[in-house]
């Protein structure tokens, strides 16, 4: 499995008295803080900085995958073979397996995770496993929960799905696990 994760930027601009250093320098009217063409050195700067932490749009996408005895819906690139995030139910079984895979000097292979995913009001705390995954050495957390109606609702109450783990914060959009839903709750719970 891969993941591919969002670098979070934050924009933060300092304020510079006038009359110090490079914002004295740069001003054509002193004391006003703004450049010969009249727009202020700290928009320009933001502008500048915005204009390169731009990150590319996201790819990924909800997709609904059956198995022989399994019907998994994953987040990740289309086509893909091995998806950013998988919820996998296998109805005989009676069992919801949630997978991810993560990037984090904090955790081992054979560690014991608390992974928790939380969207809107609904928060699910699960007890993980970490092994290493078949690609590009990254691990992968997964863990288990009983196959019930309830534990669905994880996918339908917010706008994005947050997992936290060992100290990491990832959130997925759900708008596009919402299509598909209805169908990937039908097959789990009548395939029983």
């Amino acid at each position: 499995m891969r993941i591919a994760l969002a670098a979070c930027c934050a924009l933060v601009l300092a304020a510079v008295p006038i009359g110090t250093g490079v914002a004295q320098a740069n001003s054509s009217q002193a004391g006003t803080g703004k450049s010969s063409s009249g727009k202020s050195a700290k928009t320009k700067s933001a502008k500048a900085s915005a204009s390169k932490t731009q990150l590319p749009p996201d790819t990924r996408v909800w997709s609904l995958v059956r198995g022989d005895d399994t019907y998994v819906l994953r987040f990740g690139q289309p086509r893909a073979a091995d998806p950013a995030f998988a919820a996998t139910c296998q109805p005989s079984a009676q069992l919801l397996q949630i997978a991810l895979e993560v990037n984090s000097t904090k955790i081992r292979s054979g560690d014991g995770v608390a992974l928790s995913l939380s969207s809107g009001k609904r928060h699910l705390e699960l007890a993980a496993s970490a092994f290493l995954g078949s690609s590009d050495g990254l691990l992968v957390v997964e863990a288990a929960v009983s196959l019930e109606p309830r534990v669905f609702d994880i996918f339908r109450d917010g706008d994005t799905l947050t997992i936290r783990l060992a100290g990491q914060t990832q959130t997925l959009p759900l708008a596009g696990a919402r299509s598909r839903l209805q169908d990937f709750e039908r097959a789990c719970l009548t395939s029983r």
